[in-house]
């Protein structure tokens, strides 16, 4: 595994950049976690480079509803108090004057997709604005990880951090159940199995999602069923992929289908509900990315033949991962 302070001191000495210099920060995909990073739960995420977004200057004025955007996320920091409980504080007065500049985000990363759109612009005006002034024998990923929770909380109404950390350290990251946080090595193109997105054609907004999630935790029946049977699945999956252990893998990831199904269907559009309780006969594993609700959604099979057969079966467009 690799040491996650040196990653981020490389990261350091490659973002000091001026704006407009095309600092790219990907998207991500959740592959396991989702709602399970508010509980106890592990989590993997990858960073997802077929969408990104840097931070330019809009020098002629095309881009004025991301600046405008960019503009309150800056009054949400000097007006509340996030920028004073931040480990590494915003330097205001520059993000202010880049503003009057026409900052925006250049970015291609669909909003409420699930692929981390919000994410991805904190990390990079994090990195703009606060990461460069940093020492770098303060750093920590535990530390990174608790600054970016509160900047992306703004965004959804609550954050785990972990979308901005796998943007802006642009490596695959474990959380632990423990909340530990490493880089693994995976390399997906070689695990032995096809991933791909489906795209839901709607939105999902994470926030109400999350509030739901939250309240369905208030219910006994609920709670003892995710943590007795979500996080050993969702763990399971996590695991069994590291190991390349792909039989238990699919054994896990066909349960963990099944209980979202069961559970999370509000997360889920509901035009998708019997096609992935259907797709399970055949061999296709399609879970929640993200939040859900909407965007896309994450399909699993242990081939790409097996996932485009399927596809052209049922007339689905597939963006495919690996």
């Amino acid at each position: 595994m690799v040491n996650l302070s040196e990653s981020i001191k490389r990261k350091s000495s490659s973002l000091r950049r001026r704006v407009g210099d095309g600092v790219f920060f990907n998207s991500k995909l959740l592959l396991f976690g989702e709602y399970g990073l508010m509980y106890d739960a592990m989590a993997l995420s990858v960073p997802f480079p077929k969408f990104s977004g840097y931070l330019d200057l809009d020098t002629d004025h095309s881009n004025l509803e991301s600046t405008a955007e960019i503009r309150k996320f800056y009054e949400h920091l000097k007006t509340g108090d996030t920028n004073q409980n931040l480990h590494f504080p915003f330097g205001l007065e520059n993000m202010k004057t880049d503003l009057a500049k026409g900052l925006f985000f250049n970015s291609d990363i669909p909003q409420q997709y699930g692929v981390g759109s919000s994410g991805a612009l904190v990390a990079a005006l994090f990195s703009r604005y606060a990461f460069t002034a940093l020492h770098e024998n303060d750093l920590s990923p535990e530390m990174l990880k608790v600054d970016f929770s509160l900047l992306e909380s703004y965004f959804h109404g609550r954050s785990s951090g972990l979308d901005p950390l796998t943007s802006f350290l642009n490596q695959p990251l474990l959380i632990g159940s423990k909340k530990t946080i490493q880089t693994v090595h995976l390399d997906l193109a070689h695990a032995g199995l096809s991933i791909a997105l489906i795209d839901t054609k709607t939105t999902g907004a994470t926030g109400p999602l999350v509030k739901y999630f939250i309240d369905l935790l208030n219910f006994q029946e609920f709670r003892i069923a995710f943590k007795s049977q979500f996080v050993p699945l969702n763990n399971g999956c996590i695991e069994s992929l590291l190991n390349g252990n792909n039989q238990t893998f699919f054994l896990f990831l066909d349960l963990l289908i099944r209980f979202q199904l069961q559970h999370f269907s509000r997360m889920i559009p509901e035009n998708f509900h019997a096609l992935i309780s259907d797709a399970l006969d055949e061999r296709v594993f399609i879970k929640l990315l993200g939040s859900g609700g909407g965007g896309f959604l994450l399909a699993f099979a242990d081939s790409e033949s097996v996932v485009k057969r399927w596809a052209e079966k049922h007339v689905i467009e597939l963006e495919m991962v690996v």
